[in-house]
């Protein structure tokens, strides 16, 4: 009887992870479970569930732990998955992270690239740390790989940045299911029926958050926008090379903006649907993404989205979106103030629901799966 493929995703990031790939790998590791698998068996190594709830290694952390987690993420790629691939007789291993094992021992290999920050952002990423993560990650492409990617913009600079011969698949992701309840945003530090502009994301400089916070200083001289506050919530950079939270905070004291931009920090599901749900809008004004997730997690939230002229940000908003010039404060400022006219709020709202419904769980994994076919049967 001839043997089922086998195909092995790694979830070892869930032990580091707080931001997007977090949500991506939980999202892949639960769908992928719950296919059905008659076309080849998945298997998760780690157990998902049980590292999930694992936080030692997670967000900023001192010195020591950091050590750790390197000697952790060196000897699980290079040596536990190796050790796993040859006694499961695995076919396929699934990188949601970048970066597959060197030895393979036959298998086939499938990286899931989200963005491509690494090989363009320079200075942002400790530079011993930067180099033996790129020489890892092409070493793990052989020529048995293929390539995942989140968007068609991604899927370019994938092809120019770490390989123009591998096969290259699209696969749009899903946002996660929020929480939608009555709970007030008190405890968030958001006063009772306050009107506010919402972003949600780690605070790294690409975000651009001050182009939002120079905006907003402007448009609350508006009538219509002067008792509006600026909500920026989740965590601080992991690295220190990209964290803009003490730059962003002295720009606030600087504008006098103390009393109207409220950072909570990071937010709960159980408290992230309300924000969303009770925000004027959210914007979006990031210089370099691979998709963007909060985009969609507001169209559902039924709230109008501004984003910045980004690629993959267009990509995902389509029509449903009004944007801005990149890095521009002007044409950001006036997009917002456009924002006064209720009708035209009405119309991005009905256009998100639209927009957003093509991005759902099933659809995400159903593309993974049939890349994971190609895969096998190239």
């Amino acid at each position: 009887m001839k043997k089922k493929p086998r195909v092995l995703i790694d979830s070892f990031h869930l032990l580091q992870a707080l931001t997007g790939i977090r949500t991506y790998t939980l999202h892949l590791c639960q769908g992928l479970e719950e296919l059905d698998q008659t076309e080849c068996e998945y298997i998760t190594a780690p157990n998902w569930r049980n590292i999930n709830q694992f936080n030692l290694l997670r967000g900023r952390v001192n010195l020591f732990t950091k050590l750790l987690n390197h000697i952790l993420y060196f000897g699980w790629k290079q040596v536990c998955l190796p050790i796993i691939i040859l006694f499961k007789r695995i076919d396929v291993i699934v990188a949601p992270d970048y970066l597959l094992p060197a030895l393979k021992f036959g298998a086939k290999g499938i990286a899931v690239v989200h963005d491509t920050f690494y090989w363009e952002l320079n200075g942002a990423y400790n530079p011993i740390w930067k180099k033996y993560f790129l020489t890892s990650v092409h070493i793990g492409l052989n020529t048995r790989s293929a390539m995942v990617v989140t968007t068609d913009y991604i899927a370019q600079k994938a092809k120019h940045h770490v390989s123009a011969l591998l096969p290259v698949s699209v696969v749009y992701q899903s946002p996660k299911a929020l929480d939608y309840t009555r709970q007030a945003l008190s405890d968030l530090g958001i006063p009772s029926n306050a009107q506010y502009l919402l972003h949600v994301g780690i605070f790294e400089e690409r975000k651009n958050l001050a182009l939002l916070i120079k905006a907003f200083a402007r448009l609350i001289k508006k009538d219509y926008f002067r008792d509006f506050y600026l909500v920026l919530a989740g965590s601080r950079a992991v690295g220190i090379f990209h964290d803009d939270y003490n730059q962003l905070k002295k720009l606030i004291d600087d504008l006098d903006l103390n009393e109207r931009v409220i950072m909570p920090g990071f937010v709960s599901n159980e408290l992230l649907g309300n924000l969303y749900r009770q925000a004027f809008c959210y914007v979006f004004p990031s210089k370099e993404e691979g998709f963007g997730i909060p985009i969609l997690e507001a169209m559902n939230s039924g709230i109008p989205v501004v984003v910045s002229d980004q690629p993959a940000l267009m990509e995902v908003g389509g029509d449903a979106v009004l944007s801005f010039e990149q890095d521009n404060e002007e044409t950001l400022y006036e997009v917002l103030s456009s924002l006064e006219n209720k009708e035209k709020r009405e119309f991005l709202i009905e256009k998100g629901h639209e927009r957003a419904a093509h991005f759902t769980q099933e659809a995400f994994i159903n593309q993974f799966h049939i890349a994971v076919l190609n895969q096998l049967n190239s």
